[in-house]
């Protein structure tokens, strides 16, 4: 496509471009940056094209013109102009800053139309003027050019290929696993010792109940188990999504995992055969099939120049050996017979070729090109069963190609375990199953308590988690399709007033929707929360949202930190999960415990306080602090920290009197 932009006078001589007139704007006519169109096929590496960015202009089959304006001319009357005034056919007007915009065209002959009509144009009082612009270097080659200067001499870069992808893949590898343990329980320290700051700034009024545990928890805001390890640390991931790209020690096909990501300039892919994580199966599977790709006629897709077919191997195992494997392939230009007989030797290779021995139970195969917002590619089924089947505390359930289960399966049984004796839940309760996925934990849950209310957004996961009950022979178990924030009053109206509710939330990385964080806040019905978070740091926006003083945002009492519990699903990795109990404020039952005399159902908490530490002792000297690992997405949620030395008086149990 082409595409041009006004620019003012000054900057139009910093381009080496003639100057405007009247209102010093001018047209600029540029190609796209990456993915406007597709680059010809130079090889794998970016390092193969020339230093300047992209190749010829001409070569690229979209083109694009840009057209900046002053505030006179908003973007309706430029698009008005240029297709009903000036008959210029563009494809799309994007506002580029600085009053100048993007205007698209989707061929060449359109550009150059524009570029003949437009230049010297009289609009209003300003001349236009439109000329081509220079390639812009690819973000990828930009940001390898940025690492090579740094990494030129590092001591990483000079290790072999396999090194690199282990400390990338399992950093905590080479520790022991009581070393990686230890490591992962003082970085949920660290993160609940930031959360309990940024609480204090958030909601004042908790000043002495934050203070009083702060006290007593070593700058703690709750009380916290050591961390629960992994019965199984070797071999234990059952899914894996291996990208199939080149390796550059090799130069040749490789299925496996990126060193980096692509947005941080890398597109090399390392085997991973020697990975501590992956069970024996999986490996299997990836050499048969990388050995495949090699043979192939067709090339592993590139990002760069989006020319390749192979795009990545999914596999997913479960306790009873069996495998679901998915094909992801780019689809390119190819005729219909060609797709055909590519299905057919993938089939092949599954069913009578090199890998049949491996006894594959269920053979995805996906087309995916270039996504469209909201649709998914589908999955063709190319042999086998639809679905493979996992045994989780004793209940069965269907594991589809991008059904959610926990990747380590007998640390999630231990995950699920956990949440249920925090949520302590009764047959005089119901469980709200937030983010429910395929129904996992409110399966395993649902014979402690009335009734289970899952909540999901993606139709084919609410559909398995209905069969899964189903097959279970569980009847107390509803699950809604919806995103939790649209549907959460709807279902919350449906628990009934005679029951109290337990949530369960189990949310993505990203956390949970500003609108389902108010609904419970609302519901008052809603007593005990239990968060079970894969990235903590990034979740302590939503942890001090839930802490939040009542306003008009935050209707109901806020929710407090009553017990956080780390597990290790992640072996060799710095992840795990951290499940924290909250429960609605109540500030005479906290009164009662910080002045040492809690009701008879308090008295095991009060019994598990820590006694305030010796005057003088500081409690800060003696906590390591260990980097925590960066979120994904940034925490809007967080605050400033404060002051937290201040001191709060010792706790003794007094005598109750009649009148406690």
């Amino acid at each position: 496509m082409a595409a041009g932009f006004i620019k003012s006078a000054k900057d139009c001589k910093t381009q080496n471009l003639a100057t405007c007139k009247g209102l010093s704007q001018r047209l600029h006519i540029a190609y796209p940056r990456g993915g406007g169109g597709r680059v010809p096929k130079s090889g794998h590496y970016p390092h193969e094209y020339p230093q300047g960015g992209y190749p010829h202009p001409q070569k690229i089959d979209e083109l694009y013109d840009t057209v900046t304006l002053s505030k006179l001319y908003p973007n309706p009357k430029l698009k008005k102009l240029l297709n009903v005034d000036l008959q210029l056919s563009s494809h799309k007007i994007k506002p580029a800053g600085g009053g100048r915009a993007y205007v698209n065209f989707k061929n060449e002959e359109a550009r150059d139309k524009a570029l003949t009509v437009l230049h010297k144009y009289k609009w209003g009082k300003c001349v236009m003027s439109a000329e081509i612009a220079t390639p812009v270097q690819d973000p990828l080659l930009r940001k390898q050019e940025q690492r090579e200067k740094k990494s030129l001499n590092s001591v990483e870069m000079k290790l072999p290929i396999a090194e690199r992808i282990e400390k990338s893949v399992t950093p905590y590898a080479s520790l022991s696993y009581e070393e990686q343990l230890r490591k992962k329980e003082k970085i949920a320290q660290d993160i609940l010792r930031k959360y309990s700051k940024e609480l204090l700034y958030a909601n004042p009024e908790l000043h002495e109940f934050i203070k009083f545990h702060q006290k007593r928890r070593n700058g703690l805001i709750c009380e916290f188990d050591p961390i629960v390890p992994a019965p199984v640390t070797e071999n234990y991931r059952n899914k894996c999504e291996f990208t199939i790209g080149m390796n550059p020690e090799t130069e040749s096909a490789c299925v496996g995992f990126r060193l980096a990501s692509y947005k941080q300039g890398c597109m090399a892919v390392a085997p991973v055969g020697h990975l501590r994580h992956l069970p024996l199966a999986m490996k299997d599977l990836v050499q048969a099939f990388e050995k495949y790709v090699q043979q192939s006629s067709y090339s592993p897709f590139s990002p760069l120049t989006h020319e390749g077919v192979w795009r990545q191997l999914t596999v997913r195992t479960t306790r009873n050996n069996d495998l679901l494997v998915v094909v992801v392939i780019h689809p390119q230009s190819m005729l219909q017979e060609e797709l055909i007989e590519l299905k057919n030797g993938v089939r092949y290779l599954f069913t009578d070729g090199g890998a049949k021995d491996l006894k594959v139970s269920s053979l995805y195969f996906q087309q995916y090109a270039q996504r469209e917002r909201g649709v998914d590619p589908e999955y063709e089924l190319l042999y086998g069963e639809e679905y493979i089947t996992e045994t989780i505390l004793g209940r069965k359930f269907r594991v589809s190609p991008d059904a959610f289960v926990q990747v380590n399966t007998a640390a999630g049984e231990v995950l699920y375990e956990t949440v249920g004796k925090l949520a302590d839940l009764d047959k005089n309760s119901n469980m709200l199953d937030i983010c429910c996925g395929t129904g996992t934990i409110g399966i395993c849950l649902a014979d402690h308590c009335h009734h289970v209310y899952g909540i999901e957004m993606v139709k084919k996961a609410v559909e398995d988690a209905k069969v899964n009950a189903e097959e279970n022979g569980l009847t107390n178990i509803t699950v809604f399709e919806g995103k939790a924030e649209d549907i959460m009053l709807t279902v919350l109206n449906q628990c009934g007033e005679d029951k109290n509710s337990v949530g369960i939330v189990d949310p993505p990385r990203a956390g949970l929707h500003k609108n389902v964080v108010t609904a419970l806040r609302k519901y008052e019905k809603m007593k005990r929360i239990v968060y079970v978070s894969c990235d903590p740091n990034n979740a302590r926006g939503n942890f001090v949202s839930l802490g939040r003083p009542e306003s008009r945002t935050y209707n109901g009492e806020c929710f407090i930190p009553v017990k956080a519990v780390p597990v290790d699903l992640f072996p060799h990795t710095q992840h795990f999960e951290l499940i924290i109990l909250f429960e609605r404020w109540d500030s005479n039952k906290w009164r009662r415990i910080m002045d040492g005399n809690p009701l008879p159902e308090d008295e095991e908490y009060f019994k598990r306080i820590p006694q305030l530490p010796q005057v003088g002792h500081n409690n800060a000297a003696d906590i390591e602090t260990i980097e925590i690992p960066a979120a994904d997405q940034t925490n809007d949620d967080t605050t400033s920290e404060v002051n937290c030395e201040e001191e709060v008086g010792p706790i003794t149990k007094k005598p109750r009197s009649d009148k406690d």
